[in-house]
């Protein structure tokens, strides 16, 4: 058996009876970047004025974050310098500090498998004896923060790395990891007696009716698993998430030897909590029990101390401060009832970042959840969560806490909450934290830059005189067509019509030509750009079927280059373009059917409000919000975009994974396709040339692995590199240079079958990062046409789509071996896999099929009311 520290120990930490507050500080690491949250908050140079600040407040308990990425930036190479120094300060202070580990994903960037990675184990065992032997003098420890939620999210969700779904890769992650943490947890019990092991975890509830109740079964038993492997906890065969385990590759978990927990650490949020029903899983749910309820639960279950130790509300300072007197309060009534609570940690300290896009891109963006807020230059700022806190700080009792009447969201987020608070004496925010809803799409939204090319002139129709320009201006379109039987189709898109042929070019142009061999419009609209106006005119022009349509503002009216649908000074966007889709005369435009409107990008779906539309398409073909320089809000806006579609269709496996978790209804896979025909002409188009080609058709931009290209480039220096393909997003002086790698520049549709008929091998070197999980490439279905034989990194999409039929690597070693083994071998046997995958995959027949579905979708009448108004 292991050592533990007794009863009396754990009273010296957490005395009992006491209701410590304990100060949290966050360093979540952001692998693919190399950067952490708090290096993003700027908690890294100004240490000491936060935790000073904390300790003037009388708190002398700190959950505080080792960074194990800094630590040991080189393996077996560890750099105490930082902990050192803030361990140092926080100990010369009597403070008490539970040394945080690993909190999610923050291990070094040379584990490049992430938690899958076969070098984690020993890695991560080997730091935390290191960090043991550092600091003996530690009197609690947390080995892994929220192990079931982290590997939750990254094993099964595939939203953090290494990007593994379902209960097999859940599986396959606590399998790798759960053996060390549970080694490390019993070596500290013998290294450091005295100390108490405090397990973190997320604290959770479900409940579900009628079609749920069988899934919130699941959650329910599936919320305790980790722990209970780790102590070897009620393993009973008949359990039946044990059972998922067994079946998805986890049956060794089940003979894990056990290892000590001292004291249960609880991470207890709104959304811990979660009802389903037959419409699905909704969290905060409307009827939560509370964290009474949920902590006393757990403390009946694992017989052990309990602290708090982890609660905020995303909301203005005044919505946190009412949000702490509802946990002090629930905090009171669990000891009440008998639970062993020792202590209450509001996390962090200090506003975090960048949880908008739960950390797939270090833009710095504020996530308002601290007791101290963070102001524009990065210092921190006091407001009434502050001196609630404080409050609590000094021992008041939740009474004494002031209740701040909610705003926006988190009025609605927490109205399943409004029992708990009817006793309160609510008073309003203070004045300078009173803020109106504010809705998304006025919001300035920058966004990275699509396209260097000039867009011809179109026909303007200035805002000033939107109801008659159209008839007056000489290109102007006729009106609406009265009495029409077949709704106009309007696009909105984020890819302007003569950028990169893809995926809404050749749907769009297909449906075009059926909607007007019925007497309708297809509408293509744009992303609004700046140009010399003096007011915001709409452009349009008739091009290859379809109208296409923009918004030009004048250069002062957004500060950025590149203009989002809802950017600043583009809000009249949806009345002009409702004006010119419905025509200028009143009583045509009753007559005329309401337009259909499909989304590629949910930031335009207030434009698409205003168009009223009969019924919505969500046509979800990219992960918008992973990729560089995307707009603040995309992801709210995305989730409101699944809310309210009529039909939702998704571009790939992965995406349409993602989008099954938020919608099951009405959703439909649809692979991007490919014009066969198109591109057969490549075939009869090939020529002998001087040396071997490995070439790539597309948009360079933070998708490509760059030094994969270099690589292959040193790795074939008889071959020629050719990239064909604009540039947006990243510096073209940051491309690798090499005298066999050439950079053509962009081509058109018409001229890529001549352009492959130049390759001997096609290329799909894309980067393993957050803007690339969820792709399936329209190019690999193309190159596969044009019958050549195609090289990818294991894009999951790829891998699971085509398989057998791409040959697969992972770095320059690797893809020149298949480069060359590609141009030795015969081509028969792939080109018949390939002919049976393209036979399916016709860009006809995907437009054909969707069109079909959207004439059997039919929006009811409530719901197209809800979105005119």
């Amino acid at each position: 058996m292991t050592a533990a520290p007794g009863a009396l120990s754990i009273d010296q930490v957490f005395p009992a009876g006491a209701r410590s507050i304990v100060a949290g500080f966050e360093s979540t690491h952001l692998p693919a970047h190399g950067v952490d949250v708090a290096e993003l908050t700027g908690h890294t140079t100004r240490w000491r004025d936060d935790v000073d600040a904390v300790l003037a407040a009388g708190v002398r308990h700190f959950r505080y974050p080792l960074r194990w990425p800094r630590i040991e930036a080189e393996t077996g190479r560890f750099d105490w310098a930082e902990p050192d120094r803030i361990l140092g300060h926080l100990r010369d202070q009597g403070a008490v500090v539970v040394a945080d580990l690993v909190h999610h994903t923050s291990y070094p960037r040379w584990i490049t498998g992430g938690f899958a990675d076969p070098r984690f184990g020993a890695a991560f065992v080997r730091y935390g004896r290191a960090v043991a032997d550092r600091y003996p003098w530690l009197l609690a420890y947390t080995v892994f923060n929220e192990p079931f939620a982290t590997l939750f999210l990254a094993g099964h969700e595939a939203l953090w790395p290494p990007y593994h779904r379902g209960d097999d890769g859940f599986a396959g992650l606590l399998t790798s990891v759960l053996p060390a943490v549970g080694e490390l947890s019993r070596w500290y019990a013998q290294a450091l007696p005295d100390a108490v092991h405090v397990w973190v975890d997320t604290a959770e509830h479900h409940r579900g009716v009628r079609d749920g109740h069988a899934h919130a079964a699941m959650a329910n038993d599936r919320r305790h698993v980790v722990l209970d492997l780790v102590l070897g906890h009620d393993l009973r065969g008949d359990r039946p998430y044990l059972q998922t385990l067994r079946r998805s590759g986890g049956a060794s978990l089940l003979d894990l030897e056990p290892a000590p927990v001292d004291v249960l650490g609880l991470d207890y949020y709104c959304h811990s909590e979660w009802f389903y029903d037959e419409r699905g899983g909704h969290a905060p749910p409307p009827h939560p029990i509370g964290f009474a309820a949920v902590a006393q639960y757990y403390a009946e279950r694992y017989r052990r101390p309990v602290l708090l130790t982890e609660t905020n509300i995303r909301g203005f300072p005044s919505d946190r401060a009412s949000w702490l007197k509802y946990v002090l309060q629930e905090y009171e009534d669990a000891v009440a009832r008998g639970v062993d609570l020792r202590g209450l940690c509001w996390f962090p300290q200090v506003d975090s970042c960048d949880w908008d896009s739960l950390l797939a891109r270090p833009g710095r963006r504020v996530d308002p959840v601290g007791v101290w807020s963070i102001d524009s230059a990065g210092g921190r700022r006091a407001t009434s969560m502050t001196r609630a806190w404080a409050l609590a700080a000094a021992g008041r009792p939740s009474a004494d806490l002031p209740a701040y009447r909610l705003q926006e969201p988190c009025a609605s987020q927490l109205s399943g909450y409004g029992p708990a608070m009817s006793g309160w004496s609510f008073q309003d925010p203070p004045v300078d934290e009173l803020h109106p809803p504010i809705p998304v799409s006025n919001r300035a939204t920058p966004g990275a830059e699509l396209s260097p090319r000039e867009v011809p002139a179109m026909t303007p129709t200035p805002a000033t005189s939107r109801l008659s320009t159209a008839a007056a201006e000489p290109n102007a379109l006729p009106a609406a067509r009265i009495g029409s039987r077949t709704s106009d189709l309007v696009v909105l898109s984020h890819l302007r019509w003569d950028w990169v042929w893809q995926r809404p070019q050749h749907l769009v142009s297909r449906m075009a030509r059926t909607r007007a061999a019925a007497g309708a419009r297809t509408w293509f609209v744009e992303e609004p750009v700046a140009g010399p106006v003096g007011e915001p005119t709409l452009r349009h022009e008739e091009r290859d079927g379809i109208v296409r349509v923009r918004l030009e503002v004048p250069p002062g009216g957004c500060p950025t280059e590149h203009l989002t649908f809802g950017a600043d000074g583009t809000a009249c966007y949806g009345e002009l373009l409702s004006a010119l889709v419905t025509g200028t005369d009143g009583a045509a435009g009753a007559e005329q059917p309401d337009p259909d409107v499909w989304l590629y990008t949910p930031m335009a779906l207030e434009t698409a409000r205003a168009l009223a539309p009969g019924r919505l398409v969500f046509d979800v073909m990219d992960d918008l919000a992973a990729f560089q320089s995307a707009p603040a809000g995309l992801k709210l806006a995305h989730r409101r975009a699944l809310t309210e579609a009529d039909l939702v269709f998704t571009g790939g496996r992965s995406l349409d994974r993602g989008v099954r978790a938020q919608r099951t209804r009405d959703v439909h896979l649809f692979p991007s396709g490919v014009d066969t025909g198109h591109y057969a002409a490549s075939r009869a188009l090939r020529a002998p040339h001087p040396r071997p080609v490995a070439g790539y058709v597309g948009v360079v931009d933070e998708r490509l692995d760059l030094d994969l290209l270099a690589g292959l480039a040193r790795e074939l220096p008889d071959w020629e590199i050719r990239v064909v393909g604009p540039v947006a997003k990243i510096d073209p002086a940051d491309l690798p240079a090499a005298p066999n790698l050439c950079y053509a520049g962009p081509a058109s549709y018409s001229e890529l079958p001549a352009v492959m008929a130049g390759f001997d091998v096609a290329l799909m070197p894309f980067a393993l990062n957050e803007a690339t999980r969820s792709i399936s490439p329209t190019k690999s279905l193309e190159y596969l046409a044009a019958g050549l034989p195609v090289v990818s990194t294991p894009i999951a999409d790829v891998v699971a789509d085509l398989g057998d039929v791409v040959d697969v690597a992972t770095d320059a070693v690797a893809f020149a071996a298949a480069c060359r083994s590609a141009v030795a071998g015969t081509a028969a046997a792939r080109r018949r896999r390939a002919t049976a995958v393209l036979a399916q995959r016709g860009w006809d027949r995907i437009a054909e099929t969707m069109h079909q579905l959207l004439e059997e979708c039919r929006t009811d009448t409530r719901a197209a009311t809800d979105r005119r108004g």
